[in-house]
Protein backbone atom coordinates (compact mmCIF):
# COMPACT_ATOMS: atom_id res chain seq x y z
CA UNK A 1 0.00 0.00 0.00
CA UNK A 2 1.22 3.25 -0.74
CA UNK A 3 0.28 5.86 1.68
CA UNK A 4 1.76 8.67 -0.05
CA UNK A 5 -0.93 8.71 -1.93
CA UNK A 6 -4.04 10.51 -0.83
CA UNK A 7 -7.14 8.29 -1.14
CA UNK A 8 -11.16 9.04 -0.29
CA UNK A 9 -13.37 6.34 -0.99
CA UNK A 10 -16.98 7.49 -1.50
CA UNK A 11 -19.29 5.08 0.00
CA UNK A 12 -23.50 5.00 -1.02
CA UNK A 13 -25.77 3.68 2.02
CA UNK A 14 -29.29 4.17 2.76
CA UNK A 15 -29.00 8.01 5.02
CA UNK A 16 -31.60 6.99 7.63
CA UNK A 17 -29.13 3.88 8.98
CA UNK A 18 -28.06 2.88 12.01
CA UNK A 19 -24.85 3.79 11.26
CA UNK A 20 -23.12 4.81 7.51
CA UNK A 21 -20.20 5.09 6.28
CA UNK A 22 -19.74 8.11 3.61
CA UNK A 23 -16.26 7.59 2.93
CA UNK A 24 -12.59 6.88 4.50
CA UNK A 25 -9.53 7.83 3.52
CA UNK A 26 -5.35 8.20 4.42
CA UNK A 27 -2.71 10.93 3.85
CA UNK A 28 0.61 11.82 4.39
CA UNK A 29 0.61 15.34 4.74
CA UNK A 30 3.50 17.94 3.77
CA UNK A 31 4.55 20.18 6.27
CA UNK A 32 2.36 22.85 7.55
CA UNK A 33 -0.49 21.27 5.19
CA UNK A 34 -3.75 22.29 6.66
CA UNK A 35 -7.73 22.12 5.58
CA UNK A 36 -10.48 24.77 7.24
CA UNK A 37 -11.79 26.17 8.97
CA UNK A 38 -14.45 24.37 7.70
CA UNK A 39 -18.28 23.26 8.98
CA UNK A 40 -19.22 19.19 7.90
CA UNK A 41 -22.28 18.01 8.04
CA UNK A 42 -21.23 14.24 9.45
CA UNK A 43 -18.72 13.02 11.86
CA UNK A 44 -15.23 12.60 10.91
CA UNK A 45 -12.42 10.78 12.85
CA UNK A 46 -8.61 11.38 12.24
CA UNK A 47 -6.47 8.56 13.11
CA UNK A 48 -2.91 9.87 13.79
CA UNK A 49 -0.49 6.99 12.20
CA UNK A 50 2.82 8.84 12.30
CA UNK A 51 4.18 12.66 13.26
CA UNK A 52 2.23 15.17 14.66
CA UNK A 53 -0.24 18.06 14.03
CA UNK A 54 -2.43 20.82 15.53
CA UNK A 55 -6.32 20.73 15.45
CA UNK A 56 -8.63 24.03 16.23
CA UNK A 57 -11.72 23.97 17.67
CA UNK A 58 -13.95 26.08 19.47
CA UNK A 59 -11.56 28.18 20.59
CA UNK A 60 -9.15 25.65 21.94
CA UNK A 61 -6.42 24.34 19.91
CA UNK A 62 -5.15 20.28 20.90
CA UNK A 63 -1.77 18.88 20.10
CA UNK A 64 -2.36 14.95 18.38
CA UNK A 65 0.51 12.70 17.71
CA UNK A 66 1.14 9.23 16.93
CA UNK A 67 -1.35 6.83 18.28
CA UNK A 68 -4.00 9.65 18.89
CA UNK A 69 -7.27 10.59 17.12
CA UNK A 70 -9.75 13.20 16.55
CA UNK A 71 -13.27 14.15 16.29
CA UNK A 72 -15.14 16.05 14.15
CA UNK A 73 -18.23 17.07 14.54
CA UNK A 74 -21.15 18.15 12.30
CA UNK A 75 -21.78 22.00 12.21
CA UNK A 76 -18.95 23.12 14.09
CA UNK A 77 -16.03 24.73 12.34
CA UNK A 78 -12.56 23.17 12.33
CA UNK A 79 -8.93 23.69 11.05
CA UNK A 80 -6.18 21.54 11.33
CA UNK A 81 -2.26 22.07 10.37
CA UNK A 82 0.39 19.23 9.89
CA UNK A 83 3.30 20.18 12.19
CA UNK A 84 6.61 22.01 10.10
CA UNK A 85 9.08 19.36 11.32
CA UNK A 86 7.14 16.09 11.81
CA UNK A 87 3.90 16.55 9.63
CA UNK A 88 1.04 13.80 10.58
CA UNK A 89 0.61 10.97 8.24
CA UNK A 90 -3.59 9.95 9.24
CA UNK A 91 -6.18 7.57 8.30
CA UNK A 92 -10.01 9.01 8.40
CA UNK A 93 -13.72 8.00 8.23
CA UNK A 94 -16.48 9.97 7.78
CA UNK A 95 -20.12 8.78 8.97
CA UNK A 96 -23.06 9.20 10.90
CA UNK A 97 -25.96 7.78 11.79
CA UNK A 98 -29.02 7.57 14.15
CA UNK A 99 -27.11 5.10 16.23
CA UNK A 100 -23.80 7.39 16.15
CA UNK A 101 -23.67 9.88 18.53
CA UNK A 102 -24.66 6.99 21.32
CA UNK A 103 -21.64 5.19 19.79
CA UNK A 104 -19.31 8.16 20.13
CA UNK A 105 -20.62 8.64 23.94
CA UNK A 106 -19.87 5.04 24.65
CA UNK A 107 -16.40 5.21 23.68
CA UNK A 108 -16.19 8.32 25.55
CA UNK A 109 -16.16 10.99 22.56
CA UNK A 110 -17.83 13.87 23.33
CA UNK A 111 -18.37 17.89 22.99
CA UNK A 112 -15.64 18.14 25.91
CA UNK A 113 -13.64 14.72 24.91
CA UNK A 114 -12.31 15.05 21.20
CA UNK A 115 -8.84 13.50 21.58
CA UNK A 116 -9.08 9.66 22.05
CA UNK A 117 -5.63 7.61 23.14
CA UNK A 118 -5.63 4.17 20.67
CA UNK A 119 -4.59 1.00 23.47
CA UNK A 120 -5.96 -1.58 20.98
CA UNK A 121 -1.94 -2.84 20.62
CA UNK A 122 -2.29 -2.12 16.62
CA UNK A 123 -5.66 -4.07 16.17
CA UNK A 124 -7.79 -0.69 15.29
CA UNK A 125 -4.44 0.25 12.90
CA UNK A 126 -5.19 -2.81 11.17
CA UNK A 127 -8.64 -2.69 10.61
CA UNK A 128 -8.85 0.86 9.46
CA UNK A 129 -6.49 0.00 6.56
CA UNK A 130 -8.27 -3.36 5.89
CA UNK A 131 -11.47 -1.02 5.75
CA UNK A 132 -9.60 1.24 3.22
CA UNK A 133 -8.38 -1.26 1.11
CA UNK A 134 -11.47 -3.03 0.75
CA UNK A 135 -13.43 0.03 -0.28
CA UNK A 136 -10.41 0.29 -3.02
CA UNK A 137 -10.68 -2.97 -4.58
CA UNK A 138 -14.96 -3.55 -3.83
CA UNK A 139 -14.65 -6.54 -2.35
CA UNK A 140 -17.12 -6.09 0.91
CA UNK A 141 -21.00 -5.35 0.55
CA UNK A 142 -22.27 -2.63 2.56
CA UNK A 143 -22.88 -4.53 4.99
CA UNK A 144 -19.44 -5.98 5.86
CA UNK A 145 -18.56 -2.34 5.33
CA UNK A 146 -20.89 -1.45 7.87
CA UNK A 147 -19.51 -4.56 10.12
CA UNK A 148 -15.65 -3.72 9.98
CA UNK A 149 -16.92 0.24 10.63
CA UNK A 150 -18.46 -1.15 14.40
CA UNK A 151 -15.40 -3.45 14.55
CA UNK A 152 -13.25 -0.32 14.08
CA UNK A 153 -15.59 1.51 17.09
CA UNK A 154 -15.33 -1.71 19.15
CA UNK A 155 -11.44 -1.63 20.12
CA UNK A 156 -12.01 1.78 21.05
CA UNK A 157 -14.50 0.95 23.59
CA UNK A 158 -12.33 0.00 26.46
CA UNK A 159 -12.92 -3.64 28.95
CA UNK A 160 -14.34 -1.59 31.52
CA UNK A 161 -16.56 0.55 29.51
CA UNK A 162 -17.93 -2.40 27.62
CA UNK A 163 -18.88 -4.09 30.62
CA UNK A 164 -20.35 -0.56 32.88
CA UNK A 165 -23.47 0.40 31.28
CA UNK A 166 -25.00 3.43 32.75
CA UNK A 167 -28.03 3.61 34.04
CA UNK A 168 -29.18 5.64 31.04
CA UNK A 169 -28.45 2.83 29.43
CA UNK A 170 -30.24 0.37 30.85
CA UNK A 171 -33.06 2.38 30.23
CA UNK A 172 -33.05 3.14 26.86
CA UNK A 173 -32.06 -1.01 26.26
CA UNK A 174 -35.51 -1.57 28.14
CA UNK A 175 -37.17 0.85 25.96
CA UNK A 176 -36.38 -0.90 23.08
CA UNK A 177 -37.25 -4.21 24.05
CA UNK A 178 -40.77 -2.71 24.76
CA UNK A 179 -40.94 -0.92 21.49
CA UNK A 180 -40.10 -4.12 19.37
CA UNK A 181 -41.96 -6.40 21.81
CA UNK A 182 -44.78 -5.01 22.87
CA UNK A 183 -47.01 -7.24 20.78
CA UNK A 184 -46.11 -9.73 22.80
CA UNK A 185 -47.27 -11.55 26.04
CA UNK A 186 -44.27 -10.27 28.47
CA UNK A 187 -43.47 -9.52 31.65
CA UNK A 188 -41.41 -6.75 33.59
CA UNK A 189 -39.04 -9.86 34.39
CA UNK A 190 -38.49 -11.05 30.83
CA UNK A 191 -37.24 -7.07 30.15
CA UNK A 192 -34.83 -7.61 33.10
CA UNK A 193 -33.49 -10.54 32.04
CA UNK A 194 -33.14 -9.27 28.61
CA UNK A 195 -30.63 -6.67 29.40
CA UNK A 196 -29.16 -8.09 32.35
CA UNK A 197 -30.24 -6.55 35.84
CA UNK A 198 -32.99 -7.27 38.67
CA UNK A 199 -36.43 -6.58 38.13
CA UNK A 200 -36.26 -4.84 41.33
CA UNK A 201 -33.05 -2.57 40.32
CA UNK A 202 -35.02 -1.70 36.45
CA UNK A 203 -37.95 -0.98 38.54
CA UNK A 204 -35.41 1.55 40.63
CA UNK A 205 -34.06 2.80 37.43
CA UNK A 206 -37.67 3.76 35.55
CA UNK A 207 -39.15 5.59 39.07
CA UNK A 208 -35.47 7.95 38.31
CA UNK A 209 -35.42 8.65 35.10
CA UNK A 210 -39.49 8.45 33.82
CA UNK A 211 -40.91 8.55 37.39
CA UNK A 212 -43.05 5.44 36.12
CA UNK A 213 -42.86 1.82 36.65
CA UNK A 214 -41.98 0.07 33.93
CA UNK A 215 -45.56 -2.02 34.09
CA UNK A 216 -46.96 1.48 33.42
CA UNK A 217 -44.75 2.52 30.97
CA UNK A 218 -45.65 -0.46 29.20
CA UNK A 219 -49.26 -0.33 29.26
CA UNK A 220 -48.74 3.29 28.21
CA UNK A 221 -47.03 2.56 24.94
CA UNK A 222 -49.16 0.07 24.21
CA UNK A 223 -52.03 2.04 24.50
CA UNK A 224 -50.51 4.68 22.30
CA UNK A 225 -49.96 2.12 19.81
CA UNK A 226 -53.84 1.68 20.28
CA UNK A 227 -54.33 4.98 19.81
CA UNK A 228 -52.69 5.19 16.81
CA UNK A 229 -54.60 2.19 15.10
CA UNK A 230 -57.74 3.44 15.90
CA UNK A 231 -57.47 6.72 13.49
CA UNK A 232 -57.39 3.52 11.06
CA UNK A 233 -60.89 2.15 10.06
CA UNK A 234 -59.26 -0.86 8.43
CA UNK A 235 -58.53 -2.37 11.98
CA UNK A 236 -61.06 -3.65 13.73
CA UNK A 237 -60.88 -3.11 17.88
CA UNK A 238 -60.61 -6.74 18.73
CA UNK A 239 -57.26 -6.59 16.00
CA UNK A 240 -55.97 -4.09 17.95
CA UNK A 241 -55.97 -5.03 21.03
CA UNK A 242 -54.20 -8.24 20.39
CA UNK A 243 -51.58 -6.51 18.08
CA UNK A 244 -50.97 -4.19 21.13
CA UNK A 245 -50.57 -6.72 23.66
CA UNK A 246 -53.57 -7.16 25.26
CA UNK A 247 -55.29 -10.91 26.12
CA UNK A 248 -59.04 -9.94 26.58
CA UNK A 249 -61.34 -7.17 25.69
CA UNK A 250 -62.23 -6.33 29.29
CA UNK A 251 -58.55 -5.46 29.96
CA UNK A 252 -58.03 -3.34 27.23
CA UNK A 253 -61.20 -1.56 27.85
CA UNK A 254 -60.41 -0.88 31.35
CA UNK A 255 -57.06 0.43 30.86
CA UNK A 256 -58.09 2.19 27.93
CA UNK A 257 -60.44 4.41 29.60
CA UNK A 258 -58.73 5.09 32.87
CA UNK A 259 -55.57 6.52 30.26
CA UNK A 260 -58.02 8.45 27.83
CA UNK A 261 -61.04 8.92 29.91
CA UNK A 262 -63.09 6.82 27.16
CA UNK A 263 -63.25 4.02 25.71
CA UNK A 264 -61.79 2.36 22.20
CA UNK A 265 -65.21 2.61 20.43
CA UNK A 266 -66.13 6.37 21.87
CA UNK A 267 -62.64 7.47 21.26
CA UNK A 268 -62.74 6.55 17.03
CA UNK A 269 -66.42 7.04 16.99
CA UNK A 270 -65.11 10.78 18.32
CA UNK A 271 -62.63 10.77 15.56
CA UNK A 272 -65.42 9.80 12.26
CA UNK A 273 -68.66 10.96 14.19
Amino acid sequence: MDKLIVKNVPVHVKANAPLTLYFCGWEKCEPSHFYGPAIRPHYLIHFVLSGKGSYHVRNKIYQVSAEEMFLIEPGVSTYYEADLHDPWEYVWIGFDGYEAENILKKICFSSKNLIHKDYSCGKLKKSLFELIDNFELGKDNEYAIISRLYQIFSYLLSKDESNDSTASDYVFLAKEYIKNNYSYDMKISDIAKHIGIDRTYLYKLFMQHNNLSPQKYLIQYRLNVAKNMLADKKYSITEILYSCGFRDAASFYKHFKCCFNMTPSQYRKNLFG
